[in-house]
């Protein structure tokens, strides 16, 4: 067998990289034993130093290229002399599992290799702030010197096997496209304030009923504004396919005042057996509605508090909305703020 392939994706783990280093970066790539003709049940071990999974020495040397609006500049030779190997702190080798008895969808059966870039590193001083890249594979060809397969991946390579020849058949992706890391470069990137989050329990009186009161104080120097309900945005992490997390349920926070305590993201569990009871789709009424790409994403001025630095906003929350077909015991309840 003259090649072998492996179905290789790319991706950055935020569309964003931070040149002041308070957002950790990296590329991601995803590789999985996807052909028909990989039949070997032993798993492949390889060595990703001077391959395109080494991101510096592949872009020095042509087997990653940028493209784009804005593309790297030329100069590259600082690049050239990257050698994984030699970092003590990057792993070398990378297992692939074999194909063969697999049972679950190939997309669950990625490998993924995350290789970091650091703000300090050479790689990092030829990114410019404002100016956006896009990296992808410069050909099918992975740029994989050595590989071997072995029989028990769980143990670690003896220097006997590692010093034997690879094997012959080269590596390469079995996609036409593996995707692209797409980021925008930015100097530093904005923070966020913490915002400090309180619940109590104002007990009922004979002229008053329970209530839940929430409290949100700004702990920043400057006045903050908050969307208080409809489809948040976030800066979130990516995985291959898109964002590692489960989209959020669009939803009210509990700081505002014209909506019933039941349209909000929120948990109350049964702290006797751990049953979440109420919340997370349970009881919940309503339905939400669909989007439009060509929706403006930003917030509605109508759909935004300001949070005074040091002034806690407060809101008092009947109890009995809550607790109302509720079995007698003791519950715990978490509102989602975000």
């Amino acid at each position: 067998m003259d090649a072998l392939m492996i179905h290789t994706l790319i991706q950055s783990r935020y569309p964003i990289f931070d040149a002041s280093g308070k957002l950790p970066f990296s590329i991601i790539f995803g590789l999985c034993r996807n052909s028909s003709d990989d039949i070997d049940p032993r798993a492949l071990v390889v060595d990703i130093s001077g391959s395109v999974l080494d991101v510096p020495y592949a872009l020095a040397n042509k087997l990653l290229k940028s493209h784009g609006t804005n593309t790297l500049r030329s100069d590259k030779q600082r690049l050239k002399d990257a050698d994984i190997s030699t970092s003590p702190s990057r792993k070398r080798l990378f297992t692939l599992p074999s194909p063969v008895g697999r049972t679950k969808h190939y997309k669950e059966c990625f490998t993924i290799l995350e290789d970091r870039i650091d703000v300090d590193s050479e790689l990092a001083s030829l990114l410019q702030p404002g100016k956006e890249y896009s990296i992808k594979l410069a050909s099918r060809d992975l740029g994989i010197k050595w590989w071997t397969y072995v029989d028990e991946p769980q143990l670690p390579l003896s220097e006997k096997q590692i010093s034997q020849s690879s094997e012959s058949a080269k590596l390469l992706n079995s996609k036409p496209s593996a995707g692209h890391a797409a980021f925008t470069v930015v100097g530093s990137l904005p923070w966020p304030p913490e915002v400090r989050t309180h619940m109590r329990i104002i007990p009922a009186t004979e002229t008053a009923v329970g209530l839940l009161e929430i409290s949100m104080t700004n702990t920043g120097p400057l006045p903050l504004s908050i969307q208080v309900q409809g489809r948040q945005r976030f800066l979130e992490p990516q995985g291959l396919f898109g964002p590692e997390n489960p989209q959020r349920t669009p939803s009210h926070r509990p700081l505002e005042t014209e909506t019933p305590f039941l349209y909000f993201g929120f948990l109350v569990t049964n702290t006797a057996t751990d049953e979440i009871v109420l919340g997370n789709g349970k009881r919940r009424t309503g339905c939400i509605g669909l989007t439009s790409g060509r929706v403006d994403p930003r917030p509605r001025m109508q759909d935004l508090i300001t949070l005074e630095p040091a002034q806690p906003l407060i809101r008092h929350v009947d109890l009995g909305g809550i607790v109302v077909g509720l079995e007698d015991g003791t519950f715990f309840i978490v509102i989602s703020t975000s």
